[in-house]
């Protein structure tokens, strides 16, 4: 198997197209944190839109594909909108077409068409794109396979037929694939865990740690997996991956103790058992100089802070 279907069966993500949006005039929307795991994107059709960050703004058009692997909050709105201006405060036309909802703001000059969905990560997805940044920008150019899809979903959306929404849904979820390929080629994933699921040797350490990530892992254990010497794998992994093989172990284990604490609801106790801890006041330490919260108190804030994003959705 290659490594890019090795890298999409350990995310193991499924895609879904929320939204397809047809605005027009002076339109805001904004798009609060997503819950964990779910990475949105927007797929625009036609028209422009301007993007607004925590790091500032930026113009986008049509076949650009804009992705947030962190599930960072964002704003998308009309470039007609002045700096100054107030935000409307209004949500458009609304209705589902069968295959999707679909939302129209009638106004003056030409409508922005867009698709907007999520992709929704496996176990070790969110482990595995930690290191991207929080906006990932990919250009789909004419007469590529990520152009043809996206027209397929386009012509799905916009004029449903029987199957249309499960047809979607799968179309959404190569999507993903498509993005990462062309990620991988034009060479995005350095210094991202992406990168060493990209490299033949540093991906098989990868994947014996997120398989069972408790297991006593050291640089030695984890190099014999790559086959290479200790000296190799450390510079490698650090080189590729942004960080070192053992911070990126505790990485993994803190991802899997949130899901265990939030997810699943268990113990302390438990969660430092199943996170390869040998005491409760090991893993408490561990856990709250990764999180800057004991583990009691990160649940409690987590549940609160899910409970508020689906109450938006």
């Amino acid at each position: 198997m290659d490594n890019l279907s090795h890298l999409i069966r350990t995310l193991a993500p499924s895609g879904t197209v929320n939204l397809h949006c047809l605005l027009a005039g002076i339109w805001v929307a904004p798009h609060p944190e997503a819950p964990p795991g779910h990475v949105p994107y927007h797929v625009i059709l036609d028209g422009k839109l301007r993007l607004r960050t925590g790091h500032g703004t930026q113009i986008f058009e049509a076949g650009d594909v804009l992705v947030f692997p962190h599930g960072t909050s964002h704003t998308l709105e009309s470039v007609v909108l002045g700096e100054n201006d107030a935000a409307p405060d209004y949500e458009g036309e609304q209705h589902f077409n069968g295959a999707v909802t679909q939302v129209v703001i009638r106004g003056e000059g030409a409508a922005l068409d867009m698709l907007c969905g999520k992709f929704i990560m496996g176990e070790t997805g969110s482990s595995l794109l930690r290191s991207l940044p929080d906006v990932l920008h990919i250009r789909a150019s004419e007469r590529t396979p990520l152009f043809a899809l996206i027209e397929i979903m386009r012509s799905e959306s916009a004029d449903p037929k029987p199957g249309s929404a499960a047809l979607i849904d799968e179309l959404s979820s190569a999507l993903f694939t498509l993005l990462m390929r062309r990620l991988m080629a034009e060479k995005h994933l350095t210094g991202t865990v992406l990168a060493l699921l990209a490299d033949a040797r540093m991906s098989r350490a990868v994947e014996a740690v997120l398989l069972d990530p408790a297991q006593p892992w050291t640089v030695g254990t984890m190099a014999e997996r790559a086959h290479v010497s200790r000296a190799t794998f450390a510079r490698r992994f650090a080189q590729l991956g942004g960080l070192s093989p053992l911070e990126w172990v505790t990485s993994v284990r803190m991802e899997l103790a949130a899901r265990l604490l939030v997810r699943e609801g268990l113990a302390a106790n438990q969660v430092a058992e199943r996170c390869g801890y040998a005491s409760e006041a090991a893993f408490g330490r561990v856990f709250k100089k990764h999180y800057r919260s004991g583990p009691g108190t990160y649940r409690r804030d987590m549940l609160k802070q899910t409970s508020e994003n689906l109450s938006r959705v």
